[in-house]
C-alpha cells in the first residue's frame, strides 16, 4: 500500500472527513487529498503529527508493507467551541460519529485485582498518587461507535477524543478491554 492508500484507510476505519483530518492536522483539506491521492508528500513534521494522531508509528506510513492493526485515534477539542461538557458530549459525537454511525452509551467499571493495582503502584514510580486516583475516579463517558463492521471504543476525557478499533467480532452487549469492564446501556439519540 501507498502512503496514500494506508492515509485514506485509517482516516475512513475512524470515521474522520478529510475536512475532520485536515483540521486535526491543522493544514488544508486540499493537502489531505494531495496525500491521500500521492500526489503529494506530508513533510516530516506532518508525518510525526499523523502518526501520534493514529497511534502509529512513522514508519507505518513510509513502508511498503500493507495494513497494520492500526487501534487508536485521538483529538484534542476545542473546548471553547462548546456551551456546556454535559452538551458538548453530544455534539461532539454528533460531529465525528452522526449518520450513518449508531453510538451506543456504555458502562465502564474497572476490572483489577487489588494486588494487581499496588504491584502496578509501586513498580511504576513515575505515576503520582494524584494520577492514581485520577485512574481511579475516572468518570469520562465511553461509547460504543459502530459502522460496516468497524466498532471504535470512543472516550472523551479532559477535552480529548479517543477512539480505539475493536476487534469486528467483540460482543456489542458486554466486552472487556484492557482492565476495564464494558456493558452496553442503550442507543444514544445524535
Amino acid at each position: 500500500m501507498t502512503l496514500g492508500e494506508k492515509l485514506k484507510d485509517i482516516r475512513k476505519r475512524f470515521g474522520l472527513s478529510q475536512e475532520q483530518l485536515a483540521e486535526i492536522m491543522n493544514v488544508s483539506r486540499q493537502a489531505i487529498t494531495k496525500w491521500e491521492t500521492d500526489k503529494g508528500m506530508p513533510d516530516v513534521m506532518n508525518l510525526q503529527e499523523l502518526a501520534k494522531v493514529f497511534g502509529v508509528t512513522v514508519d507505518y506510513f513510509l513502508s511498503d508493507e500493507g495494513t497494520s492493526a492500526v487501534k487508536i485515534m485521538t483529538k484534542a477539542l476545542d473546548k471553547t467551541k462548546y456551551k456546556s461538557k454535559l452538551s458538548a458530549y453530544n455534539e461532539i459525537l454528533k460531529e465525528f460519529y452522526g449518520e450513518p454511525w449508531e453510538v451506543y452509551v456504555l458502562s465502564r467499571s474497572k476490572k483489577f485485582k487489588l494486588t494487581d493495582f499496588i504491584i502496578d503502584t509501586l513498580t511504576a514510580p513515575e505515576i503520582s498518587p494524584v494520577d492514581t486516583a485520577d485512574m481511579l475516579s475516572d468518570m469520562s463517558p465511553y461509547y460504543l461507535a459502530k459502522k460496516d463492521g468497524v466498532k471504535l471504543l470512543v472516550n472523551i476525557r479532559k477535552w480529548v477524543l479517543t477512539a480505539v478499533e475493536l476487534p469486528s467480532d467483540t460482543n456489542e452487549k458486554k466486552f472487556t478491554y484492557g482492565k476495564d469492564a464494558f456493558v452496553n446501556t442503550g442507543k444514544l439519540k445524535l
